[in-house]
């Protein structure tokens, strides 16, 4: 094995099927490039450890559908953490980021209803935004109340209720790594030669699995981790992919932003700052802008009518 692939095994997703079974699989392992995914970021250990289990379940989510383009797992709650979000895009890159409410108190004995769902109206919500979306067209989204206890429970209710897939979910997550295991009664099976030759396979693999421990998800290689559990099944990989860290954000989608906000509101941030400054909330790199850039932003974007009144939100 080369120095490169061994270095890719901990940033990796695995997809299998089990021979003769109506069931798919995939395991989802992440270090480095989840370290880079929130190193600008002061998280709470249990904050660290609730991101990291929806971007491991996000990732794994997205191993179950064909699509090209972003899935976007957003998480919205009255605790703490106001917001998660986690965007995986094909080629296999994401992103994530929770945003805490200011001036919040956290203690490392909450959970995730804790965290995010203290007036049970949490929810968690799975957009699919294809490539090249035409303006005007809606991406696709599910909406599920944020009732489970942990973020598998929760994620494998939005499968059951939006998608109709049996699917279980087992994920942890720390300050250094991810890990995550799905197993997935593949859709369109009932009555098929694979669940008619095997019908306990579902049942069976599900009691395997739940024997997985957190520590084995974060620490044993993902063959490794396969085989301990599943050495009796008859397993194919279908694919394997690497996982890595990317943030889309630009200077050009942060003028664009600019200007969308219009002439009159940046200018006052001008007024009070002297300075528009713009920070990622994914990767905590600022983008500043000085009032001549500012100036320029809407020259280009409405040149006919000058700078000083020229707002792209309300034309000339």
């Amino acid at each position: 094995m080369t120095e490169n692939k061994q270095e890719n095994l901990s940033n990796r997703m695995i997809k299998f099927l089990f021979e003769g079974a109506p069931v798919r699989g995939a395991v989802v392992q992440s270090s480095d490039e989840w370290q880079n995914m929130i190193r600008f970021h002061k998280y709470p250990e249990n904050v660290a450890s609730l991101l990291g289990q929806f971007a491991a379940g996000a990732l794994l989510l997205s191993s179950t559908i064909k699509f090209d383009g972003a899935l976007i797992l957003q998480v919205k709650g009255s605790g703490p953490i106001q917001l998660i979000v986690v965007e995986v895009r094909t080629p296999l890159s994401v992103r994530a980021m929770a945003q805490l409410r200011e001036g919040a108190e956290i203690t490392p004995d909450m959970d995730l209803q804790a965290l995010i769902n203290q007036d049970k109206k949490g929810q968690c919500a799975i957009i699919l935004d294809p490539k090249g979306r035409r303006a005007g067209v809606q991406p696709y989204q599910g909406i599920v109340p944020l009732s489970g206890a942990t973020v598998a429970e929760n994620l494998e209710g939005y499968m059951v209720r939006s998608e109709q897939l049996e699917t279980k979910l087992w994920l942890a997550a720390n300050g250094q790594k991810i890990g995550g295991l799905l197993v997935q009664k593949m859709p369109g099976t009932g009555g098929t030669a694979a669940e008619a030759n095997d019908p306990d396979a579902w049942g069976r693999i599900i009691q395997v699995a739940n024997t997985v421990k957190n520590e084995e998800l974060l620490e044993l290689a993902a063959p490794e981790l396969l085989h301990r559990l599943f050495w009796q099944e008859k397993m194919k990989p279908i694919a394997e992919d690497d996982v890595s860290f990317s943030c889309n954000c630009s200077r050009e989608r942060t003028s664009s932003m600019l200007q969308q906000l219009g002439y009159k509101e940046c200018m006052d941030i001008i007024k009070a700052e002297g300075k528009i400054d713009v920070t990622c909330r994914f990767c905590n790199q600022t983008q500043t802008y000085t009032p001549e850039e500012v100036e320029a932003l809407f020259i280009e974007a409405n040149p006919d009518a000058g700078a000083k009144g020229a707002d792209p939100k309300r034309p000339q």
